[in-house]
C-alpha cells in the first residue's frame, strides 16, 4: 500500500498537522501496539536480570527454572 500523506501548514508555511489515509492509520496503530508489547516484555526481562544480579550480590538463593515454572502454575 502506497502511503499518502498530506501536510497542513499555517500562514507562514510551517507544517502544523499531517493527514494520513485511515488504512495507514490503522496499520500504524497496530505497529505501535506491537512495539508497546515488545517494550513491556523487554522491560520485564531487564527487571528479571536486575533481580538475579541483586540476589547474587547479597548471596540469596535462586530458584531453578523448573522451580520457578512450578511456582508460577
Amino acid at each position: 500500500m502506497k502511503s499518502t500523506v498530506q501536510y497542513l501548514t499555517n500562514e507562514a508555511g510551517e507544517r502544523t498537522a499531517v493527514v494520513v489515509a485511515y488504512a495507514e492509520w490503522e496499520k500504524l496503530q497496530r505497529q505501535q501496539q506491537q512495539l508497546r508489547q515488545k517494550l513491556q516484555i523487554m522491560q520485564g526481562i531487564s527487571a528479571g536480570f536486575a533481580k538475579v544480579k541483586e540476589a547474587r550480590r547479597i548471596g540469596q538463593a535462586l530458584l531453578s527454572l523448573r522451580e520457578f515454572l512450578d511456582d508460577a502454575s
